[in-house]
């Protein structure tokens, strides 16, 4: 016997709705562990829940410090994607992570 298929739009209970957040939220946060470990990753989510709360996961250290400034940055008022986009690209490349980002210019 199968899993009976979801059909992915917005849960209108309020106490569903959280319920399955903190469900699906801690789903992703495993998958993304595992991710990690299987592949020999660097693997980084960041969840801000309907009220704004930050929830993490890092499988390296050194992106905690870019997770807590991308905080700072969101909280000062949210700027342009584009320059989002950049500053991301400019933690990752200082950590030696990942070299996904194309320099502009």
């Amino acid at each position: 016997m199968g899993r009976k298929k979801v059909e992915i739009k917005r849960i209108e209970d309020k106490s569903s709705r959280q319920a399955t957040f903190s469900k699906r939220r801690n789903g992703l946060m495993k998958k993304a562990k595992q991710l990690s470990i299987l592949c020999d990753v660097d693997v980084a989510v960041l969840v801000f829940s309907s009220r704004g709360r930050l929830f993490e996961f890092s499988s390296t250290n050194s992106e905690s410090k870019g997770f807590a400034f991308w905080v700072e940055l969101v909280a000062s008022g949210l700027p342009s994607a584009d320059y989002l986009s950049y500053v991301v690209c400019e933690l990752l490349h200082r950590s030696g992570g990942f070299t996904l980002c194309a320099p502009k210019g």
